[in-house]
Parts: structure tokens; C-alpha cells; sequence
């Protein structure tokens, strides 16, 4: 039922998927040599060979014309590369084909080349399926060679999740449909049915995690509050350039909870909706009540410490940040979505590319005008940043506020 609200959310006007972003070191690789790959792995993914099928009650079932080829895209890098993934972010996912696809972007600066993945995150739920990066990337230099194992689709259509969707290329309709079955549920879950493009503008920036680390430990903190305070300082910024009146926003803030080792990515997420003190007027006060509204959580949660998450088998951070972003469900109205996943501290690879970050970029729904993915890799953080209005000093007022919480604990 969950999995039903997630694809209603995805209209026509207002797009809504996960855009995974890989910087990866030297020359672009040959799709034909990535596609081997992701049909080497893939398995590990069956969802990403699934499709929605079905006149009356959908079903998730295997896509007999599935090649990785069809998903597999190159495009040469023109202008800044985040206008390009802004216009990634803007195109709807094909709803008759397994809703994701990759594009290979090449002639960065470097050199280096990036791997931009679009993912609904209906695909994922951190049990029995993860995210297809979950599986890519290695510890150790990879070469990719071999064959792919063959494949045969399941010949019996299996048991979906029985969703409501009764016409997937009417999306209106899904969730008038959706609204009537589930009643209550639908009315938390189902908020809003956009007719209207919404604009997406993107931002992102990099810091070295020792700084961060270094803030948290001056102030007696956690260095998850460390990363709520650089967003609230980057949210303010955004309300300053919009000219709106400064306000402290809803944010859904999920923290990683523990299940016993039961999912693959060792923890549940769990939502958390926290007021983000936007209108405090200085660092020192943002901090003091992030950390005072994060320590009740710690106090009544089993939470899952960053060097837990860190040890999850498979390249955890994109599975992690899509079952986050599939929180939107627990229907409370928020105005900002900040998904703070911590990465292995040790370098990954693609094949035999070292990867030197991920940006995890979720797309804004319903109420959000923004929402941003935290995540670190091999010792450095990056803010990943989707707005509904552009954000020029994105990054500007996020290392302002870490530089600040670094002098003032000195």
C-alpha cells in the first residue's frame, strides 16, 4: 500500500524521483562496458528489472523486453552540470519500462566523468530490494569482465503490492482512485495533485569531513547537528534570496533506528519532523537548539550510530537516501526534506574508477521547497541541494556556518 501512494506522488507535471550523482576519476567508460556491469549486478536489484503491469489491480512483474541498453544513456557535458540535472530532475520516468535509468556525463573538469541515476523510490525498500548503486560499486579496484549471467523473465505474473493505481498513464485519476480506497490513509498520504510544472533548481557542495568533525566535537555535539545547522543557515539564505519573511520550517529530518540486523541495510528509517530554527540570529543559537531538539530523539529511539551504518554490506548511501526520501508517505506537511546518510570512510570504485563523491539529489513534493541529501565518502561530506526556487548562495551560507562553529570553538 505504501508503494501505491509513492508512484500516485509522480505526476506528469511535477516529477518525482531520486537523482543519484557519481564523480568518478578519469575518461568515461564505453556504455556497452557499464551495461556489462549492471548486468553483472543487477540481480542484486530484481526490482530493476520489474515493471508495473496490469488493467486493474498493478503488479510489479519482470519486463520481458528488458535490456540495460534501453536505460543507458551518454551525453556530452555543455554548460554547468547542474542545469543538467536540474532538466533530470524535470523529465517523468517512462512509466511502461522499470522506472529508472543512468546517463553516462562526460568531459567534466579532471578529468573525471559522472554517473547520474534516476530511481523512483517505489523501487526500494531496504529489505528485499536495494538501490542498483547498493550493488555497483566495490572496496577494491574491479575489472569488468566476463559475461552477464543469463536472464529469463518469470513466466507467472507474481503477486504486487495490490495497488490502487488503476491507470498508470492517467496519474490524476490514480489518485482520485487511490483517495477513495484508502480513505484515511490516503488523506495523510495523498496531499497534493499538481497540475502545474514546478521549477527544480539544483546546488551542491563539498566540505572535508574532518571539519565537520572537529565542529562537533569543539561544541559538545553530534556531527548530525553539525549538518542540520550548515542546512538551516543554507535554508535561511534561500528564504533571504526568495524575499520571503523568515520563518522556522517543518522539516522532515529521518534517523536511521535499529531492527535487529532484519533489512539489508542493517537499521529501519524512521521519520522525524523537527522545527529548524531559521529565525535564530546566530550560529551559536541555531546549534544550541538543533541540539537540544536531536537529543530528545536520541533519548526516546534506538538509533543507529554513524559508524554502524558505515559497516553495511553493499554501497548502502542510495539505498538509504531513497527509503528516506519514501518517508514523504507519513504525510505530516514539512516545507523542507534533509536526509543525512553517512558513507564508508574508505574509497569506492566503479570497475577500476575511483569514485570521489556522490550527490544525492531528492526531488521536492507536495509542500517541500526544498529538500536536501547529506552524504559522506572517503573522508569528504557532500550537500546535495533541490529547490523549488534557485539558490545562489547555497553553498555560501552553509561553509559560512561551518566556518563560524569552527572559530567560535576554538
Amino acid at each position: 500500500m505504501n508503494e501505491a501512494l509513492l508512484l500516485a506522488r509522480d505526476q506528469p507535471a511535477q516529477p518525482w524521483h531520486q537523482l543519484s550523482v557519481l564523480i568518478v576519476d578519469g575518461p568515461a567508460p564505453a556504455a556497452e562496458q557499464l551495461g556489462l556491469l549492471i548486468e553483472q549486478r543487477i540481480a542484486y536489484s530484481p526490482r530493476f528489472r520489474q515493471k508495473l503491469a496490469g488493467t486493474g489491480l498493478q503488479s510489479w512483474v519482470d519486463d520481458r523486453g528488458f535490456r540495460v541498453s534501453g536505460h543507458l544513456m551518454t551525453q556530452r557535458a555543455a554548460g554547468r552540470l547542474e542545469d543538467r540535472l536540474a532538466a533530470l530532475l524535470a523529465e517523468p520516468l517512462e512509466r511502461l519500462h522499470p522506472l529508472w535509468d543512468a546517463t553516462i556525463i562526460d568531459g567534466l573538469p579532471g578529468p573525471r566523468w559522472a554517473l547520474a541515476v534516476r530511481a523512483h523510490p517505489g523501487l526500494v525498500d531496504g529489505g528485499d530490494h536495494v538501490h542498483l548503486l547498493h550493488e555497483l560499486l566495490d572496496e577494491q579496484p574491479t575489472l569488468i569482465e566476463g559475461d552477464a549471467p543469463r536472464w529469463e523473465p518469470a513466466v507467472d505474473e507474481p503477486r504486487g503490492f495490490g495497488s490502487l493505481l488503476r491507470n498508470v498513464t492517467d496519474p490524476l485519476q490514480s489518485l482520485r482512485e487511490a483517495a477513495a480506497g484508502l480513505g484515511g490513509l490516503a488523506e495523510q498520504g495523498l496531499r497534493q495533485v499538481s497540475t502545474e510544472t514546478t521549477p527544480r533548481h539544483v546546488a551542491a557542495v563539498e566540505f572535508d569531513l574532518a571539519d565537520l568533525e572537529r565542529a562537533a566535537h569543539a561544541h559538545g555535539v553530534r556531527v548530525h547537528d553539525i549538518v542540520v545547522a550548515m542546512v538551516t543557515a543554507a535554508v535561511r539564505g534561500a528564504q533571504l534570496d526568495a524575499g520571503t519573511d523568515l520563518h522556522d520550517p517543518v522539516a522532515l529530518v529521518p534517523l536511521a533506528v535499529d531492527d535487529d540486523g532484519a533489512s539489508a541495510m542493517g537499521c529501519l528509517v524512521a521519520p522525524q519532523f523537527v522545527s529548524l530554527p531559521v529565525t535564530a540570529t546566530t550560529a551559536a543559537e541555531r546549534l544550541a537548539a538543533i541540539a537540544t531538539l536531536t537529543q530528545a530523539r536520541v533519548d526516546s529511539e534506538r538509533l543507529v550510530e554513524a559508524r554502524e551504518l558505515v559497516e553495511v554490506a553493499g554501497f548502502a548511501p542510495p539505498t538509504m537516501h531513497a527509503v528516506a526520501t519514501g518517508l514523504v508517505t507519513t504525510g505530516r506537511p514539512h516545507e523542507v526534506l534533509l536526509v543525512n546518510v553517512p558513507g564508508p570512510a574508505s574509497a569506492r570504485w566503479l570497475g577500476e574508477q575511483r569514485v570521489r563523491a556522490l550527490h544525492a539529489f531528492e526531488s521536492t513534493v507536495d509542500d517541500q521547497v526544498i529538500s536536501v541529501g547529506v552524504t559522506s565518502l572517503d573522508g569528504r561530506v557532500s550537500f546535495a541541494a533541490t529547490a523549488t526556487t534557485p539558490l545562489p548562495s547555497f553553498a555560501r551560507n552553509a561553509a559560512d556556518e561551518l566556518g563560524v562553529l569552527n572559530r567560535a570553538g576554538k
